[in-house]
């Protein structure tokens, strides 16, 4: 993969991922989240854990790291989004049990 598309691949992860994930962990409400009594900061860890798989492979492959380091830096942010996942189930599990009680 070429410098261009790493670069892209950051640049694009910090607006379309980062930004979202800090105003969501800041306690901005998007439109369809607004009457949700689930905790919505949940949701912004996991965005800045999915940014984070990007940065890691995306800077050692950039930084022209050794193959070894690159497989630690894949199997790093494979653990980071299967835990962003796990933050996404969580968040889901406690929004479906706090509208179970509102009925």
């Amino acid at each position: 993969m070429s410098p261009w598309v790493s670069w892209t691949l950051l640049a694009a992860g910090a607006v379309l991922v980062l930004t979202p994930s800090v105003a969501l962990l800041r306690g901005w409400r998007p439109g369809r989240l607004k009457w949700s009594e689930g905790p919505v900061p949940l949701l912004g860890v996991a965005g800045v854990a999915l940014y984070g798989a990007v940065r890691t492979g995306e800077v050692a492959r950039l930084a022209g790291a050794s193959t070894g380091v690159r497989s630690v830096c894949a199997y790093t942010a494979l653990g980071l989004v299967a835990m962003s996942i796990g933050w996404v189930i969580l968040y889901d599990h406690l929004a479906r049990s706090s509208r179970s009680k509102r009925r």
